[in-house]
């Protein structure tokens, strides 16, 4: 307490008693006016108290809702940076873990993009993606119910299914989602995860779908991580698959840099799926 202020005798309106309670003086209609506090310092303490442990839950359970409905397949949510296996990819570990470490959920906007390339499977690239999204997940510390969903995780192959299944709704059918719904759902999330683009085979529809995606990621300042064994350029390349203009926003998008995974098979190595 401020021993240059006033105080004042008040009550508290919790639990009846008096304590001494400093008086501040704030402007109302141009003029000062009295205020006190309303709850003795022990109550006070109490509703921080409260306060703090409805936060820890109601954070606890909005990370658990966040990862039900980020899209990712239930037998991989479980990969994080803990237990990726060390000395493997050691350096698109480490440049994966500092993506992660340095993007807020609040602060997504204008935060760069991240694209993991190899030129063979099973290096890893999809354990580091979802292990971005659960430290991202894991470390928000904010205000429950202001994010309805911050990360959506999608297959290239998975997304094209996706919207072409749309095209088969009746005009009347109102409870599948649309074309649109989904364009809209994907624009929006903090963090858009694309994993394995390239699987799908080029062509006009591809080269469509993912110029109206980025170019609204762009517009929205919202980032990508995409993981792809297609080189940008030349045959059988993104470039192929989405085109000159997405790619170069793409690789703008991500400030210049593609981290490349080589080296064998960890799947084949360890006999795992």
């Amino acid at each position: 307490m401020n021993p240059d202020k006033p105080v004042k005798e008040c009550v508290c309106r919790n639990c009846g008693n008096l304590f001494q309670g400093e008086v501040t003086f704030r402007p109302l209609g141009g003029r000062p006016r009295e205020w006190w506090p309303t709850e003795c310092p022990g109550c006070e303490a109490e509703d921080q108290k409260q306060r703090q442990e409805y936060l820890v839950q109601a954070r606890r359970e909005e990370r658990v809702h966040w990862r039900q409905q980020s899209g990712i397949p239930e037998g991989l949510i479980d990969r994080t940076f803990e237990n990726f296996e060390t000395g493997w990819q050691d350096k698109a570990l480490k440049t994966c873990r500092k993506y992660a470490e340095k993007l807020k959920l609040e602060e997504a906007k204008n935060y760069r993009s991240l694209i993991l390339y190899s030129p063979s499977p099973g290096v890893g690239k999809t354990h580091l993606m979802i292990a971005i999204a659960n430290c991202i997940i894991d470390r928000w510390e904010g205000e429950p119910g202001q994010i309805i969903k911050p990360i959506g995780f999608e297959s290239g192959p998975g997304l094209v299914r996706r919207i072409r299944a749309t095209y088969h709704l009746r005009h009347d059918d109102n409870k599948g989602e649309t074309e649109m719904d989904i364009y809209n759902e994907l624009r929006g999330v903090r963090l858009l995860m694309l994993d394995d683009a390239g699987k799908e085979k080029p062509s006009d529809f591809t080269r469509e779908l993912y110029w109206y995606l980025v170019n609204e990621r762009v517009s929205c300042g919202l980032p990508v991580v995409m993981t792809c064994r297609l080189p940008l350029e030349g045959k059988d390349s993104l470039t192929e698959l989405m085109g000159v203009d997405t790619v170069d926003r793409l690789y703008g998008m991500t400030g210049g840099h593609i981290e490349v995974l080589e080296g064998p098979s960890y799947r084949k190595s360890k006999r795992v799926a």
